[in-house]
């Protein structure tokens, strides 16, 4: 087994997250992560620090999840299908989880703003760095530190506001 096929076997689940975390729909994760996969076989992309293989692998996927949006885009403009253009973008379903405590993180994550949901995602879920994270996003180091200062910030004071709720709320 090569040593890229290794790399891309062990970071499949994490990168299949990541996409479907971008895309918000399955198919179109499946279709990013395809094209990201044959991008790196086929050669007409490579990562040049073996070091930094997940966060590269991460930001291929998000590059292939903008272009194929914006593929799909301009196919339904092309077709005339201005009522597809006015839809919003699909979303991963919202269905509450069973303990409330993983609900409440859940419901907070929504307030967040897509850059800082992002960076969460590859540093808590995907343990990436702040400088991992910053690269797969294609931003500053320093201001991935300020939006991700930010995020935790507000999930705090979220989650702090719902407790807070809870528990002036008449028990039964």
């Amino acid at each position: 087994m090569t040593p890229l096929r290794q790399q891309i076997e062990a970071l499949h689940a994490d990168a299949f997250r990541w996409a479907l975390h971008q895309a918000g729909e399955r198919e179109l994760a499946e279709d990013a992560l395809q094209a990201a996969y044959e991008a790196l076989i086929d050669g007409s992309a490579s990562c040049r620090d073996p070091e930094a293989f997940k966060s590269f692998l991460f930001g291929l996927v998000r590059n292939k999840v903008r272009a194929l949006r914006r593929r799909q885009t301009f196919s339904r403009f092309v077709a005339l299908d201005f009522g597809a253009l006015q839809k919003a973008p699909a979303e991963l379903p919202k269905t509450p989880h069973a303990d409330p405590r993983v609900a409440a993180v859940q419901q907070a994550l929504l307030t967040l703003s897509p850059r800082q949901r992002d960076l969460i995602e590859l540093v808590f879920y995907h343990e990436l760095t702040l400088d991992e994270a910053a690269r797969t996003l294609g931003i500053n180091p320093g201001t991935a530190r300020t939006h991700y200062d930010r995020a935790k910030r507000a999930l705090r004071t979220h989650l702090d506001d719902q407790e807070d709720a809870c528990l002036a709320s008449p028990t039964r």
